[in-house]
């Protein structure tokens, strides 16, 4: 099997449980070169709240957040945001290489084992970026892996966030409301909000409003990177 972001060859190492039919098997689309390039984050080296790499236990955005909106954030992210990401992202979204949304796959799986939700939701694209795109980035990337129920619908911003510096983002409006399409939904749920990036926190900060404006308190977030 080829390696979907370098097509350098991948040797698939399966587990008991996967040869013997116990557990699902979920092929390993990324090379070992190309995963040594990744820098694996979590709650121990990095801010217990959002995965950050940083010296303290709390990160500066997730104390901002606090004082701020009274949130204590509960977010967690695979993979710091570096350089092989920062590629990876460009060849997916800017150049539209949709095979890559599965490149993670093994990982989001592993994951998705692991911490279970009542309701599993995603960060949408604005019509505007579906029409340049063609296909919904987020979507394509965990639709495979999750049980995505529609919640949030998002609306055209003055300009994409990948284009604001770090100011410019944190000042940027609510794009964003609550759509359910009249689904039996109940409150109390536990949410988990899913996207590709956190920067800031600003995207999540918004989305996790729309679905506290309507009943929503117990939920979580994931990015693919931080």
């Amino acid at each position: 099997m080829k390696c979907l972001f370098c097509g350098g060859s991948i040797i698939n190492d399966w587990t008991l449980k996967e040869l013997f039919g116990f557990d699902k098997i979920i092929r390993d689309k990324i090379c070992q070169q190309c995963r040594n390039q990744l820098e694996p984050l979590n709650s121990r080296d990095g801010c217990m709240r959002c995965y950050k790499k940083n010296n303290e236990s709390i990160c500066q955005d997730c104390r901002s957040w606090e004082e701020k909106y009274q949130i204590i954030n509960c977010h967690q992210a695979l993979f710091e945001y570096n350089q092989f990401i920062h590629s990876y992202f460009k060849n997916y979204k800017r150049y539209g290489d949709i095979l890559l949304a599965e490149l993670f796959s093994k990982d989001l799986h592993n994951w998705s084992q692991k911490n279970k939700f009542d309701i599993i939701t995603y960060i949408p694209a604005s019509n505007g970026h579906l029409q340049v795109r063609g296909f919904d980035p987020v979507w394509k990337m965990y639709h495979q892996i999750f049980d995505l129920t529609p919640m949030l619908v998002k609306l055209d911003a003055d300009k994409p966030q990948a284009q604001k510096n770090r100011y410019e983002r944190l000042q940027t409006p609510q794009t964003f409301y609550f759509q359910s399409d009249d689904l039996d939904i109940s409150r109390k749920s536990k949410v988990l909000i899913l996207d590709d990036i956190y920067t800031t926190g600003r995207t999540m900060m918004h989305a996790r409003q729309a679905l506290e404006i309507v009943g929503f308190n117990n939920i979580c977030t994931f990015s693919l990177s931080r």
